[in-house]
């Protein structure tokens, strides 16, 4: 049974799948293959400031994604559309600017935009 795994809940339902085409519009970064790979391997090749900042933003993602379904499970929520966890990830990744250095800050807020930019021109689009 897939719909357990944590692969199938980060990386192979339809709504992680989505948000993973916008990550890689929005940033040109194609996702990882599986789990041992996102927290591994996957942006090997990548320079290490962004690739720390990248693990931000994906971090936040996780938890958005997290935290989305335990409402649906546990508060009954049924209507949870990609674009309510994109912002909330955005909300996470924007608070936890606040704790990086100054010259991380811009760019993760400035990613958020872009993100945002991108989902909001799908979403008009197809959803």
């Amino acid at each position: 049974d897939h719909d357990g795994t944590i692969q199938h809940l980060f990386l192979e339902c339809p709504l992680a799948k989505l948000l993973w085409r916008t990550i890689r519009i929005a940033f040109n970064i194609n996702p990882p293959v599986d789990i041992a790979s996102l927290f591994g391997t996957w942006l090997a090749g990548v320079e290490q400031i962004t690739a720390a900042r990248i693990r931000i933003g994906i971090c936040a993602v996780l938890w958005a994604i997290w935290n989305c379904r335990n409402d649906m499970i546990f508060n009954r929520q049924h209507t949870l559309t990609f674009l309510q966890v994109i912002f909330r990830a955005t909300a996470w990744i924007r608070t936890w600017s606040l704790l990086t250095p100054m010259d991380s800050r811009e760019p993760l807020v400035t990613g958020c935009n872009q993100w945002k930019m991108v989902a909001r021109v799908i979403f008009n689009r197809f959803g």
